[in-house]
């Protein structure tokens, strides 16, 4: 065998293992934002049956109890069809904060003040 057919069919493994890698990565990345976006609703819809309040959480409400930085609550809170966001008003008219509410079919719809 010489060493131009060794090189091609190593750069040939080298491109289906790197494929392959990529795939697997991004099959993860997907995977996790799946599994955050599942979390945040369960625990939202959670509060909103067992809580005596509205179920409106802040962000950092929800980064406390779910673990997850700002950006992973608020990438899985607008991704989520069953969740909806509405921001706090202070005394001045402006959004000071964001509120995440559950919204699914299984829980009353949420009430706007």
């Amino acid at each position: 065998m010489a060493y131009a057919d060794m090189l091609e069919i190593t750069a040939n493994w080298a491109a289906i293992l790197t494929a392959v890698v990529a795939t697997l990565a991004y099959v993860h990345f997907v995977g996790q934002q799946w599994r955050r976006r599942l979390a945040l609703e369960a625990y939202l819809r959670e509060e909103k049956q067992n809580a005596h309040d509205s179920g409106r959480r802040t962000v950092m409400h929800l980064m406390a109890n779910l673990a997850m930085t700002e950006a992973e609550v608020l990438q899985a809170g607008f991704q989520s069809g069953k969740i909806e966001v509405a921001p706090g008003i202070d005394d001045q008219g402006r959004a000071v904060r964001l509120y995440f509410e559950y919204s699914g079919e299984d829980v009353q719809a949420p009430q706007r003040f």
